[in-house]
């Protein structure tokens, strides 16, 4: 059986396509993440791992999402929707994103297998929690739901 092209050379595989394709946008927001990638491989003088990877591609997910807002709100329409379509393009190479109920039941038995109790906990909570959900679910909304269960336990 062959064995599983890496994520980064998935990247760099579609970054060719899409050259070929003359697809501007996805080359462009190809080459934005395989540029951070190298970036990063050169700072740790390593490959990365896949989990390093996908951090990248998600903290890039994030900043689009950020750019979304802010041209958004600043009624720039035509950046919004380019920033639309860059946001579909890198999540392709995110691991399929948990439901809100998946990522709720996992904060749920984490909190109740550790014995998390209050505000206190919610750190250490995090810690348990984030590993399991890596490029899964937004960071931001767990440590909503985290934060919204101990501070409920707390009554």
């Amino acid at each position: 059986m062959p064995e599983q092209p890496s994520l980064e050379e998935v990247i760099f595989n579609d970054m060719k396509e899409a050259l070929k394709g003359k697809e501007k946008l996805k080359l462009s927001t190809l080459r934005m993440i395989r540029a951070e990638i190298k970036n990063a491989e050169i700072s740790k003088k390593d490959k990365l791992t896949e989990d390093e990877v996908i951090r990248i591609i998600a903290h890039n997910l994030k900043k689009l999402e950020e750019s979304l807002d802010i041209f958004t709100k600043g009624q720039r329409p035509e950046l919004a929707d380019k920033a639309k379509k860059e946001i579909e393009i890198v999540k392709k190479y995110l691991p399929e994103q948990l439901s809100k109920e998946e990522v709720e039941k996992i904060v749920k038995v984490t909190i109740i297998k550790f014995g998390f109790k209050g505000p206190q906990d919610i750190g250490p909570a995090m810690k348990e929690i984030m590993p399991q959900l890596k490029g899964k679910a937004d960071g931001k909304i767990v440590n909503k739901m985290v934060r919204d269960l101990l501070d409920s336990s707390k009554n």
